[in-house]
Formats: structure tokens, C-alpha cells, sequence
């Protein structure tokens, strides 16, 4: 190995090493904070900032990130009745088809801001 291919492969192995303490900074975060209801959205939060944080932490990997989805194998929640929350609380506290319940996963408080923004269709009021 020359000097030249030396320096090379240091600067390649500096540079992934940063990379990867970058995305480590970035999408870290304790295990709590992930999980949490108000605690994680900071107090005073609206019921509408709380739901959209809770929607990304619990529905998004199925309904899509901000509610955005084909509709062709899950339910297109920006088209839910919006006169309807006693439907939608149903459905995810006890599930509905291929759904499953969150009846153990989300408090009653918790499925309240997810209709909040499933209601204001992700737009804040």
C-alpha cells in the first residue's frame, strides 16, 4: 500500500465513522420517548400535536406517514367519516379486520389525540 491508498482509507473510515455517529444522533432516542404519551410531547402540548406524534409512533407504519397510503390494503384514514369517533374509537380499541386492538397499547386519552388528527385530517385546526 502506497501512502497515498493509506490516507485514502483513513479518510474513508473517518468519514463513514461520521456518518454513522450522525445517524446515530439524529434517530436516537431512549426507549421511553418513544413510548410515552404526554411525557414525550412536552406539556401544553394540543390534543392535535399529541395525536399526530402518537399517530406516527402507532399507525403510521400501516396507514402511512401522515396519513398517506394506496387505501388498497389499509383504510385511507384521511377519508374516515369525521362524524363518526365513536367508529374509529372502536376500531382501535378493539380492532377491526386484519387491525388488530390497542386496547393494552393506548390509553383512552392516547386514542382521543389520534382522532383529533386523524379528524383534522393531519391539518392542524
Amino acid at each position: 500500500m502506497t501512502a497515498g491508498s493509506v490516507r485514502r482509507h483513513i479518510w474513508i473510515a473517518a468519514g463513514t465513522a461520521g456518518l454513522g455517529l450522525v445517524v446515530l444522533v439524529v434517530f436516537w432516542r431512549p426507549a421511553a420517548a418513544q413510548t410515552a404519551g404526554p411525557q414525550a410531547t412536552g406539556r401544553g402540548a394540543s390534543d392535535f400535536e399529541n395525536g399526530r406524534l402518537q399517530f406516527h409512533r402507532t399507525c403510521a407504519q400501516c396507514h402511512g406517514r401522515n396519513m398517506v397510503n394506496s387505501g388498497t390494503t389499509v383504510y385511507d384514514l384521511r377519508n374516515f367519516p369525521i362524524d363518526q369517533p365513536e367508529r374509529f374509537i372502536h376500531s382501535v380499541i378493539n380492532g377491526k379486520g386484519d387491525m388488530p386492538s390497542f386496547r393494552d397499547a393506548l390509553s383512552s386519552e392516547q386514542v382521543r389525540w389520534i382522532w383529533t388528527y386523524v379528524s383534522n385530517r393531519g391539518t392542524p385546526p
